[in-house]
């Protein structure tokens, strides 16, 4: 399939997703893998793609609450509006349009863009932490 036509299904998913589940979920709610992020688990198992460790949490009051730890690299999971009201995290932009959340969760497609070639897949440039500075405060 063309670049352009896997994009485009890739966006039609994920818009599907954010459609379908439109009410966003409670703060501090239990949390889980969105669909999308579970797919690309799905191959970064360490055997198909480089292996991915699972940060799974949603706890805006106790940043150290794990749910679910496999010594991950960002955590995933967590309902974002409910850690704006803390310290360290900031409002984003409605002009990050490439940052998917279901559900209005953090998942994988909120800071990676599976085809997107360059280093990492990320949905935009980190120099300078660019990337970071979207959500948090430093």
């Amino acid at each position: 399939m063309p670049w352009s036509n896997r994009k485009s299904a890739l966006i039609a998913a994920a818009a599907a997703l954010l459609i379908a589940n439109a009410g966003p979920a409670p703060a501090d709610a239990p949390p889980e893998i969105d669909p999308l992020s579970r797919e690309c688990i799905g191959c970064h198992d360490g055997a198909a793609g480089p292996d991915v460790r699972v940060n799974l949490r949603n706890n805006a009051s106790n940043k150290t609450m794990h749910v679910h730890s496999f010594d991950g690299e960002h955590p995933i999971g967590m309902i974002y509006q409910s850690y704006v009201s803390k310290q360290g995290y900031k409002p984003i932009s409605p002009q990050e349009r490439n940052m998917i959340m279901v559900n209005g969760a953090v998942g994988c497609l909120t800071c990676h863009d599976p085809l997107n070639p360059a280093k990492g897949h990320l949905i935009k440039s980190d120099k300078n932490s660019a990337l970071c500075i979207t959500c948090h405060d430093k």
